[in-house]
């Protein structure tokens, strides 16, 4: 069975190469520069503005990395030198293509609780605030902080809760912040895990603190008005999610082991702290059946990453030439950002 393949193409924050045609293209020469993202035609020639499936009924998107390589013409004997290295997508054929869109960048957003005492508070009592996890896969629900203090002399709900402000803050294995708001307390989720998904080589993928609240006294629930403030949302094109993508992908390129001794694999080409618009590209690809010997589809997703910062106009161009052809492909919209 052919599951879903996944190619992902990361380009860089740099502006197109001016001087870039189809006759530079592989001359070393005036051709692309590492982390340019360039549409070819089937004959993996530059694709022209404006070209459609009447112009080529195949395309192929193609990122340019920094090694390059060196060819000899034959016949001729003549070396040309300083060639890019190319990592192509798989063909799209047009009549293949079954989505096309955009997906903009968006920041993550972590999730907010607000916890508001409605209560008498009574000096010498203890108080507990539980928080139950839900974001562990392995154990959801069962993994929880929790807090407990027992009410000062002051007996009040603003000292109740500088003491869980200060108990939970001096927790340096916390997975949320505390905020004191004198009547409420917010608790603010902590990215996670810290320092070991902070790399671009990291094992682990991103993800997120989610969370319930909890506040009990004398193991009776307590009067309290919990108010889930703001919603997890892991955000669109963040350097994370785009390092998970790629590093998901590896196997394509044949890096199937990211443990293993010794390890082997490409540079990783997503860039810390950069963010991403992403074009998707849904397609078929035909393959050759060796069981009964006629043309079967794969289904593929192609994704293109490139920096959504103003300074660079590579999302531009190659929209420019990627959305005449799609529309013309089957009707799909023009993508912009």
């Amino acid at each position: 069975m052919i599951n879903r393949v996944n190619k992902v193409l990361i380009g860089k924050d740099i502006s197109r190469t001016a001087a870039l045609t189809a006759a530079t293209l592989y001359t070393g020469t005036n051709g692309p520069a590492d982390g340019e993202v360039i549409v070819l035609d089937k004959n993996k020639k530059l694709l022209s503005s404006g070209a459609t499936t009447a112009d080529t009924d195949t395309i192929y998107i193609a990122e340019a990395i920094g090694d390059t390589y060196t060819y000899v013409t034959e016949g001729t004997g003549t070396s040309v030198t300083g060639v890019r290295r190319l990592i192509l997508s798989d063909l799209i054929v047009g009549t293949d293509v079954i989505g096309y869109r955009g997906r903009a960048y968006s920041a993550i957003v972590e999730q907010v609780v607000t916890v508001t005492p409605s209560l008498t508070v009574v000096a010498g009592t203890e108080y507990v605030i539980r928080i139950v996890f839900t974001d562990t896969r392995e154990h959801p629900g069962q993994v929880t902080s929790t807090y407990r203090v027992i009410a000062n002399t002051t007996a009040t709900v603003a000292a109740l809760i500088d003491q869980f402000v200060a108990k939970i803050n001096a927790d340096t294995h916390r997975r949320v912040n505390a905020t004191d708001g004198t009547t409420y307390l917010t608790l603010t989720a902590r990215a996670l895990p810290y320092d070991t998904t902070d790399s671009v080589n990291a094992l682990d993928a991103y993800q997120q603190v989610n969370f319930k609240v909890f506040l009990t006294s004398n193991n009776f629930t307590t009067a309290t008005t919990i108010v889930y403030t703001t919603a997890p949302f892991p955000g669109n094109g963040t350097w994370q999610k785009v390092r998970d993508a790629e590093q998901a992908q590896l196997g394509y390129r044949g890096v199937h082991s990211l443990i293993a001794f010794p390890y082997t694999a490409p540079t990783m080409r997503v860039v810390k702290d950069e963010t991403y618009d992403c074009i998707v590209i849904e397609h078929n690809v035909p393959y050759q059946s060796p069981d009964n010997q006629y043309v079967k589809k794969a289904p593929v997703t192609t994704e293109i990453y490139i920096p959504n910062t103003i300074s660079s106009n590579q999302m531009t161009d190659v929209l420019t030439v990627l959305n005449p052809w799609m529309e013309s492909a089957g009707g799909f919209s023009a993508i912009s950002f």
